[in-house]
């Protein structure tokens, strides 16, 4: 299948999610209308939800491909739909949907896969970016985020000792602990002297 193919197809299936969640705002509207009327519902709730990943993802097209390679690849998907950063839920939809196999991630059940790829994705902090709404992006597409990561990047161990610097800094000084002098006099004898005392009483 060619490039221009492949794309017109993911640009129409844009196209059909746009049109699909128009449909169903106009069936909840008209199961509000029925409700205001005491009329029972024209449409099942099963014909309320709209699939949740934005873009259709080819089934079994991410079988047996890397973790990484999957997930730019559906956020390329988005931006050409320009849909951009996706959360993690969406992620994790697309992968399922695209017969990407989880149970390389974690067998212990979805909960632990999608914090699996979380892991995954944050590690890989050269591709992929954690924006502040928590949505996933490929850090490409924040050139001044990843200009700064490389400036930081080519310091080397010299932000990294400045940093540690900064820390020590802000450390409260150390008190010095007592000491006994190495030449040390014995304490004084008072007796004779308290002796002395009394006598002139």
């Amino acid at each position: 299948m060619s490039e221009n193919i492949k794309n017109t197809i993911e640009d129409l299936q844009v196209e059909l999610q746009k049109h699909e969640e128009e449909v169903v705002s106009t069936k909840r509207l008209i199961n509000q209308l029925c409700a205001h009327a005491k009329m029972p519902s024209m449409y099942p709730d099963s014909e309320l939800e709209v699939n949740t990943v934005a873009v259709n993802v080819q089934r079994n097209s991410f079988f047996g491909r890397p973790l990484t390679t999957c997930v730019r690849d559906y956020l390329e998907m988005r931006k050409r739909a320009k849909l951009g950063a996706a959360s993690l839920n969406d992620i994790f939809d697309a992968l399922k949907a695209g017969g990407y196999d989880l149970q390389t991630v974690s067998a212990k059940g979805e909960l632990d896969q999608k914090r699996g790829v979380a892991i995954s994705l944050g590690k890989n902090s050269v591709t992929f970016i954690r924006l502040p709404t928590d949505d996933w992006g490929l850090l490409e597409w924040y050139p001044n985020v990843r200009e700064r990561k490389k400036k930081a990047g080519e310091n080397g161990h010299g932000d990294k000792n400045s940093s540690e610097e900064r820390v020590v800094d802000e450390l409260p000084a150390a008190v010095p602990l007592p000491t006994t002098p190495a030449n040390t006099h014995e304490p004084e004898d008072l007796l004779p002297r308290a002796e002395k005392w009394v006598e002139t009483m």
